[in-house]
């Protein structure tokens, strides 16, 4: 089953926080315009968030009843599983989607990694993950890229798509994605890693086991060892 299937069909983008789905905005803005049906869910918002993910919704064409805001803690969407896990029931029953699309679960945030289990405990269809960024102990994370390639399908954005995806990151204007989005472009092009802009990576999901690291050696010692996996297994255990 390929990621990057433009047949209709029904979308359901499961992003975190409004303006995680930068990450794969030209693809929705794709879909839109061939006639597939796109529903968003963002796991956190606040009320100026919000705004800024509706203002982005209305510029891709996306109606406003297709929105989804379940109004989860930033930082700490890990101790809201067991609240969150009905309403995105709820959710995925309202919809009906023939495609789910989420966060990667590969520790880059506490928040991600919980919207990733939540869709996988709550869905029973196709999910599919984007990357966003690893690691939160790694102090420059790499952005948009997996940390474990395998599976990934990257797709090249045309340059009106291109054009679209660089006006919808400035479309966040309580947060600081620009000007990160910025260094992160500079520092993938002097790593000769190319543009960020002109790609969209989306694999099947892969985690299976969100007891184990998703991350390849060393990092995933590392990350086993720490604070906030630590809070990541106790809020499991919780669930």
């Amino acid at each position: 089953m390929e990621p990057f299937d433009p047949t209709p069909r029904r979308w359901l983008f499961a992003m975190t926080h409004p303006d995680d789905e930068i990450a794969i905005v030209a693809w929705m803005h794709h879909l839109v315009q061939h006639n597939s049906e796109v529903w968003v869910s963002w796991t956190h918002h606040t009320e100026v968030r919000e705004a800024e993910g509706r203002r982005v919704a209305e510029r891709l064409g996306i109606p406003q009843d297709r929105l989804f805001f379940h109004g989860a803690e930033d930082g700490n969407v890990c101790d809201e599983l067991n609240r969150l896990r009905d309403p995105f029931a709820r959710m995925i029953d309202s919809v009906k989607p023939d495609r789910v699309v989420t966060t990667a679960f590969e520790q880059g945030h506490l928040d991600h990694d919980s919207t990733n289990w939540l869709v996988n405990h709550t869905y029973g269809g196709p999910i599919f993950e984007v990357p966003l960024y690893y690691s939160y102990l790694t102090r420059i994370p790499r952005i948009n890229r997996f940390a474990d390639p395998t599976g990934q399908a990257v797709r090249e954005v045309p340059p009106d798509e291109q054009a679209i995806k660089l006006a919808i990151a400035k479309s966040y204007p309580s947060q600081a994605i620009w000007k990160n989005l910025l260094f992160a472009e500079l520092r993938a092009r002097l790593m000769g890693e190319g543009s960020l802009v002109k790609t969209e990576r989306m694999r099947r999901q892969k985690a299976t086991d969100f007891t184990k690291v998703a991350l390849p050696e060393p990092l995933a010692s590392r990350v086993a060892k720490s604070e906030r996996w630590q809070r990541w297994l106790r809020a499991l255990q919780a669930t």
